[in-house]
């Protein structure tokens, strides 16, 4: 056969090999059996073993790769992958529904489609190819995890028709209810540990390193949300129909939706009709139709203002309690946790559930060997919400009055409901806050979760944070679970996060009502950390994201001893210290402003985009902090009163326009 005859038949069995997959994973209507799908693929592989020359990267071939990686490398997402705000009751949707009118000022279409419980990657496509796939990670920075989102045989590695230049494309990839007991049927026979729900076991079969281990696990995927594309489209139920005509999966049930009344229908019909399904899912995401709207509603720094997830209503289950188990904080906070017996909930096997605090246990008056009623909506930790008396009870519960890892008096702080250990060398203490400082938001270092940071502080080689960077290979190549791979890993995990940006060092130290977000302010606002911890009260209480008593618990926490000696180690250790200095004018650094009603010429995220470039801020609420409230058309009287009566100069949206920018 001549080489162009088999150029030829290998693009003829590339393309019916794709009409088959949509038939299969998008219309759901299979045109051949198994067997003669598998004989295409296997006529397929042939010729390409026999003239590779002709392989490319979008064949069905490529979906598993030899490749084990050593590690995922860290991408940063053009667009950040935000989450989505939750509305818990129609009284909440209708408040979303109502927010969105009175931007709008009417109400506009939207899309309701069901939220899969699973993981969130981001993919890109080139020419119709797909070249990459990213996690969510923290919103900013994902890991990539290209190889292992090839083995998804519904993910097609090529589009159909004629789709964009560039395609970046956000979905869940989950596991149907079949495919899950199939892993776990396969894990008890290996005697390996099962997964506790569908989310949690595509989670950790996406987080592989070895790609033909991932190709054992039965993955899907559904794609929900355009992120970025070279052709204009003009609305969200649009670029669902078109990813179907490009071979991109989408949950089918999606509608468009006209009134407030058809959404709560929906929510309605489908919170019965759900657990019908082959996939977990946890609510309804109700999302603005036109994508000019999105641009006019904007965003939060978490969450888009134009959708919203309405959660079904948390399932229930009853189960005995075991016992009552105190578990101890990063900060000393003891929290009573039950210890139950197993019990299937929402997807998840369930066996331990938070008690919140000691008010709580004695006013449900729960004791062990009670049976309780346990509730758990999405991620949320299990919470018991109803105790029902054994017939012979147990004694109340006694809250310890000393800590029961270190022995230090247990105290509680007035106006709290949480008592504290009060040791200074309390190890459960140290295991957490070590944990959290080289957790994913913090310096993401790989290596160091619960159980290798629990082994590390009971040998002694953990004493305190900053002894993270005295680790060497030959300390822990030796002790049991380490060898020389997984001990190199965890050394060079440790050199990279000297590296971090200083909004993840800031992070990681705990401050009290100090998180990510708040972390990134303070470090454009002052820097560098010696500057922070010179700042003034009244300094701190100047910028607009920090209020009275974040001011105070930054002063206090960064004045403590031990926390300036942590500091002092880990500046000689090489852990960056500073910002990374962007050399460009901010001529509005310390401006910030409010802006209510309608600026002609420029949506509200452009002159956003623009201002904050140049170092002004744009605050939501009008406060005393407000440079100016900037008004445009049909301003929202209670800002302009507010204005009015702290002062705050008020220019027309024109007038700012001309000055600022």
């Amino acid at each position: 056969m001549k080489k162009e005859m088999v150029k030829d038949e290998i693009e003829n069995l590339k393309e019916l090999i794709r009409y088959y997959d949509y038939k299969y994973y998008i219309e759901g209507q299979p045109e051949i059996s198994d067997y003669e799908y598998d004989m295409l693929v296997k006529k397929l592989k042939d010729l390409e073993e026999k003239y590779p020359e002709f392989i490319t990267g979008d064949s069905p071939t490529q979906r598993v790769s030899g490749f084990v990686q050593e590690e995922f490398s860290h991408v940063r997402h053009k667009i950040p992958m935000l989450s989505l705000d939750n509305a818990y009751s129609f009284d909440e949707l209708d408040d979303f529904i109502e927010r969105v009118r009175k931007n709008l000022r009417f109400i506009p279409e939207f899309t309701v489609e069901l939220k899969i419980d699973g993981v969130g990657v981001s993919l890109i496509y080139e020419k119709g190819i797909f070249t990459r796939g990213i996690t969510r990670g923290d919103g900013t920075t994902g890991d990539d995890i290209t190889l292992n989102l090839k083995t998804i045989s519904s993910l097609p590695l090529k589009l159909l028709g004629t789709p964009p230049e560039y395609l970046e494309v956000r979905g869940e990839v989950y596991l149907t209810k079949k495919g899950f007991c199939l892993i776990n049927e396969e894990r008890i026979k290996e005697n390996l540990p099962t997964f506790a729900s569908t989310r949690n076991a595509a989670a950790g079969s996406l987080h592989l390193l070895d790609p033909r281990e991932v190709t054992r696990r039965p993955l899907r995927i559904f794609l929900h949300t355009l992120a970025e594309s070279s052709f204009p489209f003009q609305t969200h139920h649009e670029a669902l129909k078109s990813f179907l005509k490009f071979g991109l999966p989408v949950e089918p049930n999606f509608s468009l939706t006209k009134t407030a009344a058809e959404i709560k229908e929906y929510c309605k019909v489908w919170e019965n009709k759900a657990k019908d399904l082959d996939y977990d899912t946890d609510g309804v995401v109700v999302k603005v139709n036109s994508y000019e709207y999105h641009k006019r509603l904007g965003w939060t720094s978490k969450a888009p203002r134009y959708a919203v997830a309405f959660k079904f209503t948390p399932e229930q289950a009853t189960t005995k309690l075991l016992d009552i188990k105190i578990q101890v904080g990063r900060t000393g906070c003891l929290t009573p946790v039950a210890i139950l017996d197993p019990v299937r909930l929402s997807g998840a096997i369930i066996s331990r559930a938070t008690l919140h605090n000691e008010d709580e246990v004695k006013k449900k008056d729960i004791r062990i060997g009670d049976s309780v009623i346990i509730e758990r909506s999405g991620d949320v930790i299990p919470k018991v919400i109803v105790c029902i008396p054994a017939k012979k009870r147990n004694l109340p519960f006694s809250f310890p009055k000393t800590c029961p890892v270190c022995g230090a008096p247990v105290v509680r702080k007035e106006e709290e409901a949480r008592n504290y250990c009060t040791g200074m060398n309390c190890q459960a203490q140290l295991k957490r806050k070590i944990e959290y400082f080289a957790s994913r938001p913090c310096l993401d270092i790989e290596g160091l979760g619960e159980k290798n940071v629990s082994q590390l502080v009971d040998c002694g080689l953990l004493k305190k944070i900053q002894d993270i960077y005295t680790l060497k290979k030959e300390d822990i190549v030796n002790l049991p679970r380490w060898d020389e791979k997984s001990s190199k890993n965890l050394i060079d995990a440790i050199k990279r996060s000297k590296k971090m940006p200083l909004n993840r060092l800031i992070c990681a130290l705990g401050i009290p009502n100090i998180g990510s977000a708040t972390s990134k302010v303070l470090e454009e606002r002052f820097g560098s950390l010696r500057n922070l911890m010179n700042a003034s009260y009244e300094e701190l209480i100047s910028i607009n994201e920090i209020g009275e008593k974040t001011a105070v618990s930054i002063i206090q926490f960064l004045s403590q001893d031990d926390v300036s000696k942590l500091i002092e180690d880990l500046e000689v250790f090489g852990v960056c210290m500073e910002a990374v200095k962007e050399e460009r004018p901010l001529p509005y650094k310390d401006i910030i402003v409010v802006i209510t009603g309608t600026i002609p010429g420029m949506t509200r995220d452009e002159i956003k985009a623009k201002f904050e470039s140049l170092g002004g801020v744009v605050s939501d609420s009008v406060s005393k902090k407000i440079s100016y409230l900037v008004v445009g058309e049909e301003p929202g009287e209670t800002k302009l009163k507010k204005a009015k009566e702290l002062n705050i100069p008020i220019i027309n949206g024109e007038e700012f326009i001309k000055k600022f920018l």
